[in-house]
């Protein structure tokens, strides 16, 4: 089942991507649509990501059933595609964690005489627990605040994206404007140790010029102009709203036959508000933006993508903002017809801005065995193993170990 492995992550969820696949457009219909139906059954054996509170060491067996239907239409110039993917998880040992996830997608484009238009956007509603957790230990919340924890409860997380790209010959013009807002829906409290979530939000917009500098490849250089705001926690004064200039070179396309990506890089000048703490020191912030992706594919049956990314963003429990670092690396290889193998690793760290002190890094490692009976049924074992560590002296209880074992089944009708 695609996804399964994403153990921590903000991910949305890829097997709608995956089903993709089964388009049937060849038809002669411009509407082509998929169902897929998956059951998983996992063992998580740190279930809090605690190592030496009440709370260390919890294990349970989760149950997740899966789902996916979607619908596409193609007239061209014109595609749209809708897709809705709900997932419900039972933690047998920790009911509390029990969730319901919806999760709706949306894709559309027009591509005409060098005109292309793509439009994107997911909406991901968590129904769980609206209650937090409450974090004993030195150095509270679990290394980079316990996403995966986090996760299960309930929120509204909505990202979106238009992009217009014109071609003139050679050279290109791509306006783009991006979207993302977070809606924690748990309630506050001012417990001691209870991780209070706040919303946050984030939009920018800008352009790209750029120009074709070989076969199937792209160079160019962008601005964006960005505002992020963060909600006040409880009748706490700080706030870490922000609005940010961002220089941008980047390429994208084929550097070679077996090799594709695109990275976009550059500097960001920051602004943070009157709101944020006077001991933050200077709100006149500098720092770099990476986001890249590379595809290795050194044969038919091999695959290996490398991908990282730094951006800066206000905290989600509020009253702070930080550096968010993702390295991942990870590798397919077709064996035959039925059988796929998979392994991959990756360093997600958080380093936050004074006067906080949090300095984080989960490290991953997973891999993967699929079997596809036949081209409607699957079934998919996984592992993956974290380990939560902190730079910081005094906070031992945001380290841990966690390992998780699932294995999936999948149907696909069409």
């Amino acid at each position: 089942m695609a996804g399964m492995l994403a153990v921590g992550s903000d991910c949305v969820g890829e097997s709608a991507a995956a089903g993709a696949s089964l388009n049937s457009a060849g038809s002669g219909t411009p509407w082509a649509y998929g169902l897929e139906a998956g059951l998983r059954e996992g063992f998580d054996s740190n279930v809090f990501l605690q190592s030496e509170t009440a709370l260390a060491d919890r294990t349970s067996w989760v149950t997740t059933l899966l789902g996916l239907v979607w619908g596409s239409w193609t007239s061209a110039p014109w595609k749209v595609r809708l897709g809705y993917q709900p997932e419900t998880s039972f933690f047998h040992s920790e009911p509390s964690e029990d969730f319901v996830a919806h999760r709706c997608q949306l894709e559309g484009g027009y591509l005409k005489a060098g005109t292309k238009l793509d439009v994107g956007g997911t909406v991901t509603v968590i129904d769980g627990d609206s209650v937090g957790l409450v974090w004993s230990g030195p150095g509270g919340a679990p290394a980079t605040g316990g996403p995966t924890v986090r996760d299960r409860r309930d929120s509204a997380v909505c990202r979106g994206n238009i992009r217009l790209t014109q071609d003139w010959g050679a050279w290109l013009v791509r306006p783009a404007l991006t979207g993302y807002s977070h809606d924690f829906r748990t309630v506050q409290k001012t417990t001691p140790g209870y991780l209070n979530s706040v919303d946050r939000s984030e939009i920018t917009v800008g352009t790209d010029v750029g120009r074709t500098v070989g076969n199937g490849l792209k160079a160019w250089l962008g601005y964006r102009y960005g505002q992020q705001d963060e909600a006040q926690l409880l009748d706490y004064p700080e706030e870490y709203d922000n609005r940010f200039h961002r220089i941008l070179g980047g390429w994208e396309g084929r550097l070679a036959p077996w090799l594709k990506g695109s990275v976009a890089l550059g500097p960001e000048f920051r602004r943070y508000g009157d709101r944020a703490p006077a001991s933050m020191g200077d709100h006149d912030v500098v720092n770099v933006f990476v986001d890249g992706t590379l595809t290795w594919t050194p044969g038919t049956e091999d695959t290996v993508v490398l991908a990282a990314r730094q951006f800066e963003q206000p905290g989600f429990a509020g009253r702070s903002a930080y550096e968010d670092m993702t390295l991942d690396l990870g590798w397919r290889h077709v064996v035959n017809s039925r059988w796929t193998v998979g392994a991959g690793g990756r360093a997600y760290g958080t380093s936050f801005l004074r006067p906080v002190v949090r300095h984080d890094w989960v490290f991953s490692v997973n891999g993967l065995v699929h079997y596809d009976f036949s081209k409607r049924y699957s079934t998919e074992l996984s592992y993956a193993y974290e380990d939560g560590q902190t730079q910081d002296s005094g906070a031992s209880a945001r380290e841990y170990d966690r390992h998780w074992v699932a294995l999936g089944l999948r149907a696909v009708f069409h």
